[in-house]
């Protein structure tokens, strides 16, 4: 079987749940989604129209997160894999706090937060640059196993992890991720070279 060159990943971020709807904090708090945040997913999947069929999907074991993945399945071919390293980031302390309280609260933090969010860890919570780390590292280890030249893989991810995600695959700064979050739900589609994954590993590792 041929080792793969290249990748197309299919990236969609999950409907909102009731504490995004409140302006909630919301990390690793599993929580279902609403009415309109599921209706938010399948609408963005019925707009999908992949070249070739999709051969992995790779998503959380976050309950919003099983759900959309469930519903990009469209072939009893197309493999599923939960993987823990795909959580959303944890948000510490903060989750559950309404954004307005927080600003009332801390409001030195909170503005920094939205400001420079690389620069801002919630209390017990999770960096930016840690979630990048588990996160990236975790999608390249279960990707380069996909057999095939070209494999075509989507990845489900609830909003933080997402946004930290998209940055990547766009080659944009983490310090971006506040406008990613303000896009709607969507399927997009990325390609990504195995040269492009060998070459974070190498900087990955020079820098640990």
């Amino acid at each position: 079987m041929a080792k793969p060159i290249g990748y197309t990943v299919h990236l969609l971020r999950v409907g909102e749940t009731s504490w995004d709807a409140d302006a909630r904090i919301i990390g690793q708090t599993d929580l279902p989604m609403t009415e309109s945040g599921a209706d938010s997913v399948v609408d963005a999947i019925n707009a999908f129209h992949p070249d070739h069929p999709i051969s992995l999907v790779l998503a959380s074991p976050e309950e919003t997160a099983q759900r959309s993945a469930k519903l990009l399945i469209a072939s009893p071919e197309t493999k599923a894999k939960s993987l823990d390293g795909l959580v959303n980031i944890g948000m510490g302390l903060w989750e559950g706090v309404l954004a307005s309280d927080l600003e009332d609260r801390c409001p030195s933090a909170y503005h920094q937060w939205k400001d420079a969010p690389e620069r801002i860890t919630p209390p017990e919570g999770e960096s930016l640059f840690d979630a990048q780390d588990r996160l990236i590292s975790t999608i390249i280890k279960a990707i380069t196993k996909a057999k095939g030249t070209h494999p075509s893989i989507a990845i489900v991810l609830r909003p933080w992890a997402w946004a930290v995600v998209r940055c990547w695959l766009n080659e944009q700064k983490i310090t971006d991720i506040w406008a990613q979050l303000d896009r709607p739900v969507e399927v997009e589609s990325f390609e990504i070279m195995k040269s492009q994954l060998d070459a974070y590993q190498r900087r990955a590792k020079a820098s640990a």
